[in-house]
């Protein structure tokens, strides 16, 4: 970001948009728990692979299709439609803040929190992964800002 380019975005909004969808992702992975079979996980560390991978190679646009599509599988298991619906409302949005702040940042792994969730999911600690669900997403957020409120003002 040069000392030209304005924020795309209100941070105010933009906090309240991460901590709004990561409420919704957690409530996928409430519902879904019960429903996740053998396969789902597999699917699961897949994609988070793919995510990994992607972030570590600096392909952007590959590890946010990965991460969707991680949380995407909550959703389908959730068997909710509304709130795959409330999701997909918000994920315009995010997709521009996460394109925005991912530019601007370094991947540290040991911030991904879905091998975590996967392990709470599978020991039977569904709060625990409903928790770290949210958390990543407010995270998300608060390092929007972080990186938001370390810019140089617009003249």
């Amino acid at each position: 970001m040069t000392v030209a380019e304005p924020i795309p975005f209100d941070l105010g909004l933009a906090r309240e948009a991460f901590a709004t969808t990561g409420g919704m992702h957690g409530t996928a992975v409430r519902l879904a728990a019960p429903r996740l079979r053998p396969a789902d996980f597999r699917r699961l560390r897949a994609l988070d692979a793919e995510f990994t991978d992607a972030l570590a190679e600096g392909r952007v646009h590959a590890a946010i299709a990965a991460d969707d599509a991680f949380h995407r599988v909550f959703l389908d298991r959730a068997g909710d439609p509304d709130l795959s619906v409330g999701v997909e409302l918000m994920m315009p949005r995010l997709k521009r803040m996460d394109l925005w702040l991912f530019t601007r940042k370094s991947f540290d792994p040991s911030g991904n929190t879905h091998p975590e969730t996967l392990e709470a999911l599978e020991s039977g600690d569904v709060e625990r992964a409903v928790e770290l669900v949210e958390a990543s997403y407010t995270d998300a957020g608060e390092a929007l800002a972080a990186i938001v409120e370390r810019q140089p003002a617009v003249a």
